[in-house]
Order: structure tokens, then C-alpha cells, then sequence
């Protein structure tokens, strides 16, 4: 009976622990806006986006500068998709104020401002434009999950470390223990994928046709190859372990001395 509770705890406490950790890593791909500033220029490689931007500036800034509409904002797009360390910084900080706005981590309005746009337009006269304001609004579909997830994930990472505690205080088996960690970390591995690629690249989208929506998306395939490479480790460890735990249960069966009393028949005659 001891034995039945510790696994059925083991695999609870995976599965929560599992949920805790892969909720977290959603929270650093689709809700951290450090992580997309620092993949700024990523996320406006997006046309959309990149295209909106330039729109914005050419508009405001075209008849100060005296330059057709068409030519700044051919200079804005280049801008945006050169190397310069200034524009760079200009956009790391615009990026991160939008990602913020649109999961409902920022009520200001998202501003460009004079020296931002001088950086952009190429022009020192756009300095005294007034401030750019992009319109972009909060989607409450992804301001509810940041929400949630803050919940979530530390009730999920407490309610398995108990079940952890519980397997333990039962006694487990040293195979069960094993399987169950092997089990562990193939949860891990599926989620990891699941909450940091999948969802953030195929789900969000769909819940707003906001254009800066495409920036979480943004985020996520500059950081598959890590999720990947983190994940393929988590399977393989997983499987030796649940082979190994598999391996070891089966040559302690076939050593475990046989009852005597099962051939007392067989010593009647004599």
C-alpha cells in the first residue's frame, strides 16, 4: 500500500513540478520584457510591425524634415534593420515598452521619443517632433494569462514539492524513485517545448490580430535552439533512467531467493 502511494506521488509531484517549471519558462518567453528587448532587433524583423513603425515616424517627421513621405520612411526601415548600436538601443527600449503594453504591464501609451527618432529618420531636425505614439492597446487574453501564471506556477511548484515529500515519507522503492525521476524529466522535456515554443508561437497569435502580437512569437524562435537542445537532454536522461530503473527491477526479481515451502511437496516421498 506504501509502495502505491510513493509512485502515485512520484508522478503527481512530476507532473506539478513539471507544470511549475514549464509555466515559468512561458512566463520568460511570452511575459519578460527584458528578453525581448534584448531580441529587439528579431522581433522588427517582422514586416508588419517594421512597417507600422515606419509609418508612424514618416508621418510625423516627413514635413519637418522636408523629405517625401515615402523616402524617410524607406530611411526608417533601413534603420531599423541596420547594425548601429544607437538604433539598436533606441529600439531595445521601444520593443520592451510594447511587449509591456501589450500584456497588460504597461498603462502609459507607447511614446518615441525626440532623440529615438533622430536615430530613425538620420536627421537631427526630428528631435522636435513631437513624441510618436504607436497605437498599441493591451490584449486581455494575454494580460489574464500573465496573471494567472503568476499563480499558477508557485502553487504548482509547492503543491509538488508536498507530493515529492509524501513519496518520500513513504518509503519508496530505489527503482520507483528512479522511474520516477526518469518520468520527470520527460514531462519536463514536452512541456518545455509545448509551453516554450508551441504556445508562443502558434497560440498567441491567434488571440488578437494586434500587429506587435508577433513579437512573442519573435522571442520564442530566437530561443528554440536552446529549448531543443535543453529538451533532447531531458529525454535522454529520462529514458536511461527509466531503463536503468526497468533493468534493476527485473535482475532483483530474478536474484530474490525462492520460498522453499513452494517445493515441500515435491519432498514428501522420501
Amino acid at each position: 500500500m506504501r509502495r502505491s502511494i510513493a509512485g502515485l506521488s512520484f508522478v503527481i509531484a512530476a507532473l506539478l513540478l513539471a507544470l511549475a517549471g514549464g509555466g515559468w519558462w512561458l512566463q520568460r518567453i511570452a511575459f519578460d520584457t527584458a528578453r525581448s528587448a534584448d531580441v529587439a532587433t528579431d522581433v522588427l524583423r517582422d514586416d508588419a510591425i517594421r512597417l507600422q513603425l515606419a509609418r508612424a515616424v514618416s508621418r510625423e517627421a516627413a514635413g519637418l524634415v522636408g523629405l517625401p513621405l515615402a523616402e524617410v520612411r524607406a530611411t526608417v526601415e533601413r534603420a531599423v534593420l541596420s547594425d548601429d548600436p544607437g538604433v539598436e538601443d533606441a529600439l531595445a527600449t521601444l520593443v520592451a515598452n510594447s511587449h509591456a503594453r501589450l500584456i497588460g504591464a504597461r498603462d502609459e501609451p507607447v511614446e518615441l521619443s525626440g532623440e529615438q527618432l533622430v536615430q530613425l529618420v538620420r536627421d537631427e531636425r526630428s528631435a522636435a517632433v513631437a513624441p510618436v505614439v504607436l497605437p498599441i492597446e493591451e490584449v486581455t487574453a494575454l494580460s489574464a494569462t500573465r496573471v494567472a501564471l503568476g499563480w499558477i506556477v508557485p502553487i504548482a511548484a509547492i503543491a509538488g514539492g508536498v507530493a515529492l515529500l509524501i513519496a518520500l515519507i513513504a518509503h519508496p522503492r530505489k527503482t520507483d524513485a528512479i522511474f520516477g525521476l526518469g518520468a520527470f524529466c520527460i514531462v519536463v522535456a514536452v512541456l518545455a517545448v509545448l509551453l516554450g515554443y508551441v504556445v508562443p508561437t502558434f497560440a498567441v497569435p491567434q488571440l488578437s490580430d494586434e500587429i506587435w502580437a508577433a513579437a512573442i512569437p519573435a522571442v520564442a524562435n530566437h530561443f528554440f535552439p536552446f529549448v531543443v537542445a535543453v529538451a533532447a537532454v531531458l529525454v535522454v536522461v529520462g529514458l536511461v533512467l527509466m531503463v536503468g530503473s526497468a533493468n534493476a527491477r527485473r535482475r532483483k526479481l530474478w536474484s530474490a531467493p525462492v520460498s522453499v515451502g513452494r517445493y515441500a511437496d515435491q519432498h514428501r516421498w522420501s
